[in-house]
């Protein structure tokens, strides 16, 4: 019988390989850096393991996880999985309301998040476990759960939804196809350092770092999102990739920009970059070393996704020598659905399919994807589960199509489309 695909055998085989590599990072208080090797990350979930198991949860129970992203909330995210636990990740400026809805929805048994934000909430009697001070007791491994692919891993919910949320269940499955299929079309090294400053609640960041720890690559937790701290990092860590939002990338595009202001130098600025669009890419980092500099100087890669990334912000970017590679998806596909190749030239495409997801066009033009990274529905939602997910395609309310060479074309929402009285489809985007 072949080993099932779980998240667990996925970060056991790579402890067992890669066991005295580095995998995590984090500053702490003044210059220090606090670290593990794959070997103290899965020591120490085991030990968060052991925890859980004697607060008496069993496989298939619901755990809230409310933090922003560092070590322990990995440690307590594959501690809960270890034992059967179904995590249920909320971005850290999730509204109170919305908080309390999700654990009468998920009748989640505890709450894992610091002593002060728990403080904030006023309307629940759940436990509470101090991600501050996470416990420590020693697992038993002998009544570990025999993790299956197919079950529930996570339910994730968007602080952004009105009404009553809705949670997409995800299973050991959908998560590590998408993360092995990632590997596959984005060129990680065990060599590379991801610098973290996403919200690891946000399946997109999420799914890249358990590829990464896949890989046996290392993660470095910015912790604040201060531009000093960030390119203070980015020099003294040696980061070489970033997953981010094309707003942060124009963010930083900004901040160079307004550098190049201050010393007067606009022009020189635009005949560089005039000159770079028509030298071969790997010469153009020759062009941009000052700015290369800024960045740590090791910068391999960015990874675009979350949002659309104008293909102007896009080649800004390539021309000063920066590989960029956009990704679609939604949490509904663990999530990535398309990644643009690693070298490609064609900036208003959102990728082709990764391996072993499928992309049609249906007749409205709606975007429908179908795959192992689909999930399973939304939990305690049937109905909402059936006119989503129809015969195993998964239906993204996107709208696209394909060009001759298999590249996906964003279009538009199919709620905002307006049908012409001469029957001609008008999107406002």
């Amino acid at each position: 019988m072949p080993a099932q695909n779980t998240l667990i055998n996925l970060l056991s085989k790579t402890v067992h390989v890669q066991g005295m590599r580095t995998a995590l990072l984090e500053p702490r208080d003044g210059n220090s850096i606090y670290s593990l090797n794959f070997l103290e990350l899965w020591e120490r979930i085991q030990q968060f393991a052991g925890y859980v198991q004697q607060q008496q949860l069993k496989a298939g129970d619901r755990i809230l996880l409310w933090h922003s992203s560092r070590i322990d909330w990995l440690i307590a995210y594959f501690g809960s999985l270890l034992v059967g636990v179904v995590v249920v990740p909320l971005d850290v400026n999730s509204r109170n309301d919305f908080i309390e809805k999700v654990i009468a929805i998920t009748d989640s048994k505890y709450i894992i998040t610091s002593q002060k934000q728990f403080n904030t909430l006023k309307n629940v009697s759940i436990p509470f476990i101090d991600i501050d001070a996470l416990p420590q007791q020693a697992v038993d491994e002998k009544t570990l759960p025999v993790i299956q692919e197919n079950d529930l891993a996570q339910i994730m919910f968007t602080s952004g939804t009105t009404g009553s949320p809705k949670g997409v269940m995800l299973t050991h499955r959908n998560i590590a196809s998408n993360a092995l299929s990632a590997l596959q079309v984005v060129e990680v090294q065990s060599s590379d350092r991801l610098l973290s400053i996403l919200p690891l609640s946000h399946m997109f960041e999420l799914t890249i770092e358990i590829a990464v720890l896949t890989i046996g690559a290392s993660i470095i937790y910015a912790r604040s999102l201060s531009p000093d701290t960030l390119l203070n990092l980015f020099a003294t860590q040696h980061a070489t990739c970033m997953v981010l939002v094309p707003q942060a990338l124009q963010l930083f595009l900004n901040g160079i920009e307004r550098e190049v202001r201050r010393q007067k130098r606009e022009r020189q600025w635009e005949l560089l970059h005039t000159i770079a669009a028509r030298l071969p890419f790997g010469l153009r980092r020759r062009l941009f070393a000052q700015v290369h500099q800024r960045f740590g100087g090791h910068i391999h890669f960015f990874v675009s996704g979350g949002a659309y990334l104008s293909p102007k912000l896009a080649q800004r970017w390539k021309e000063m020598g920066f590989l960029l590679i956009q990704g679609y998806g939604s949490t509904e596909c663990s999530p990535i659905v398309s990644v643009t190749p690693m070298h490609s030239d064609n900036l208003a495409s959102i990728g082709k399919p990764i391996p072993g997801v499928d992309v049609r066009i249906a007749p409205d033009k709606e975007i429908l994807v179908h795959g192992p990274n689909v999930a399973l529905g939304y939990w305690e939602n049937p109905e909402a589960t059936a006119l989503a997910f129809q015969d195993g395609w998964y239906h993204t309310g996107d709208l696209g199509e394909f060009d001759a060479q298999d590249y996906l074309y964003l279009r538009g929402r199919k709620k905002n489309m307006i049908v012409l009285p001469n029957g001609l489809n008008v999107f406002p985007e």
